[in-house]
């Protein structure tokens, strides 16, 4: 097993991580996981709101718990690293089916404990909680007809989900489950699985989903009380009548619950963003995005590196600017626990929301479209709320292009609100504010207006703080802006837009409103199989131009000053002087203040 590092991938390159061979249709083809995890586009009129309420909380958790947490992400004496879930897959450990199904007899989750898990989400300010039932392991984490479960086939002997059922209905929390419908790598038939039943004779994908997938989806349907959410994966090249019969039966059955994009061909209530993918774009409602307190989904024993409160918050609060809902996931270990560190800092996040839950709970999206260098924002009614999670030293926290005036504005601290001044500039509207922040990791400030806050959406360079230009927000002359997309370790995805395929003549354009005159440095953040040239251009004649050696993974370096000598609109240019075209990318420019 090749260990996975940060590949040289660009812009026209999206990076394939599974082979899939799909028995039914004669289909061997390579799909790339945006295609797997199928179109965001939701075809279905969404008539009732009430139905999106849990939606409306814009926070769930998500939990990966199956036969692969007992594991750990270690096979036969070795690590593999990267999402622990697809350590049986044959891009990982490749572990054999019938040695994969044999771990079930020694898998028992001793100190499982429902009640423990839902406190944990309902301290950490969740809403509900998706788990799930069964992942592409094909594993049943609950009682299933199907032998294959964690009832029969463990000594374990306990039905998980239903004391989880049971203990986030008595905590006040909604409650769903995660359900792999297409891939099923022990189920002959299932997407990824044995090609042909034990006697030999061929497995059809048909077989697999009349005979285990949709028998199931019937059984978590119907045995478990009333669910919010059935949370498909990975549609893949499924059918679209299958898929049309499961989307019928979770209706028929299951009539609030919100099924996800993932279930494929359009018929999910809502969109899913790709998994780890924050936008940085306002998006319309209803969507969500799925992130993880580490890097892998499911527990694996060396992933320490969790999120800590203030990243949790930071994604949380990002995700609701943006207009959306974070479901954040925990991977239960194999004694079926959450983690220390995610559980704590989970809860320490939730000690914040406590003291602001109105930045978060049926929050709008912040007026502009993207965050601001200091923080984000959120709003609800006439009001905004700014998380300052970068607390300005000089007293100065920047509005640019606040077009209605303010009313009142002031800064929450220990249930009191405390007053802030403000004055209105030609670029900007100024709050006043003390030397240090009120709250850690963030300080919330609520503005209040007479009428819905209106605002210009042009990009600013702060004159107090870090500002970056992503790719994502230039204007591209003769060359192109495109996703990239790849793994630090297996699984774990990464993406970004980047400007790539430069002509001679191509250029990434900015259009920004400098707050204040003055001397900038210029850092350049861009990946490179070789020696480069770059060049950048203001509006008022200023040229920088510098040469450096790419690495073939992305990086910043320091490009020299910039100088702005007037406050106002400006245009910032960055163009290819020298260097591959079809192997040069650029992803950001960011501009900090010379003191």
């Amino acid at each position: 097993m090749k260990s996975f590092s940060l590949l040289p991938l660009h812009c026209a390159l999206l990076l394939v991580f599974t082979v899939l061979t799909l028995p039914s249709h004669g289909i061997h083809a390579e799909e790339s996981m945006d295609k797997m995890w199928g179109d965001k586009a939701v075809k279905l009129a969404q008539s009732d709101p009430s139905r999106f309420a849990l939606l409306d909380t814009h926070y769930g958790m998500f939990i990966h718990w199956g036969l692969y947490s007992s594991l750990g992400g270690v096979w036969k004496g070795k690590t593999y690293y990267g999402i622990g879930e697809w350590i049986k897959n044959r891009l990982v450990a490749n572990i054999p089916t019938d040695e994969y199904m044999e771990i079930a007899k020694s898998f028992n989750p001793v100190n499982f404990d429902a009640e423990a898990i839902a406190r944990t989400a309902k301290e950490a300010g969740m809403k509900y909680i998706v788990i799930t039932s069964k992942h592409h392991e094909g594993f049943a984490m609950y009682h299933s007809k199907h032998p294959f479960n964690i009832v029969d086939g463990s000594p374990f002997h306990r039905d998980p989900m239903k004391e989880l059922a049971e203990a986030c209905r008595k905590n006040g929390l909604g409650f769903g489950f995660y359900y792999s419908h297409n891939q099923d790598w022990t189920a002959p038939g299932g997407s990824g699985g044995p090609t042909k039943n034990p006697d030999g004779t061929p497995a059809t994908f048909e077989q697999y989903f009349h005979t285990k997938c949709l028998p199931q989806v019937r059984e978590i349907c119907t045995q478990y009380g009333p669910l919010n959410f059935i949370w498909f994966d990975t549609p893949g090249s499924m059918p679209e009548e299958y898929i049309r019969e499961l989307a019928a039966e979770v209706r028929k059955l299951q009539p609030n619950a919100l099924m996800c994009s993932r279930i494929g061909q359009g018929l999910g209530d809502y969109s899913s963003q790709g998994d780890m993918d924050i936008p940085n774009r306002k998006i319309p409602k209803y969507w969500e995005t799925c992130d993880t307190t580490n890097d892998s989904w499911s527990y694996s024993w060396y992933d320490q590196n969790w999120k800590t409160p203030k990243q949790i918050l930071r994604g949380l609060i990002s995700t609701i600017a943006r207009g959306g809902t974070y479901l954040l996931n925990v991977g239960l270990n194999d004694k079926g626990e959450i983690p220390r560190h995610p559980a704590d800092y989970l809860v320490n996040a939730g000690d914040w929301i406590k003291r602001y839950p109105q930045v978060i709970y049926s929050a709008d999206p912040s007026p502009w479209t993207h965050a601001q260098p200091w923080g984000d924002v959120t709003s609800r009614d006439n009001a905004l709320y700014l998380s300052v999670f970068e607390w300005p030293s000089d007293g100065h926290l920047y509005l640019p292009g606040l077009k209605t005036e303010i009313k009142s504005a002031s800064i929450l601290a220990q249930g009191k609100k405390l007053p802030v001044e403000w004055s209105k500039g030609a670029e900007s509207t100024d709050l006043h504010l003390p030397p240090m922040p009120t709250d850690r990791p963030a300080s919330v400030l609520e503005v209040n207006f007479a009428e819905a806050p209106k605002v210009d959406d042009t990009l600013a360079i702060f004159p107090n703080c870090v500002t970056t230009l992503l790719a994502e927000f230039a204007e591209v002359k003769n060359a192109v802006k495109n996703d990239s997309r790849w793994m630090e370790k297996f699984g774990e995805w990464k993406q970004i837009k980047q400007v790539c395929n430069w002509k001679p003549d191509g250029e990434a354009i900015w259009n920004v409103n400098v707050l204040r005159e003055g001397d900038y440095e210029v850092d350049l953040n861009y990946r490179s199989t070789g020696r480069c040239v770059w060049r950048i251009m203001t509006d008022e004649g200023y040229k920088m131009q510098n040469q450096q050696n790419g690495s073939g993974v992305l990086h910043s370096y320091k490009f020299g000053i910039l100088k702005f000598t007037k406050p106002g609109m400006h245009t910032v240019k960055v163009s290819l002087v020298e260097g591959d075209p079809l192997k040069t990318d650029l992803s950001f420019i960011s501009f900090t203040p010379v003191e």
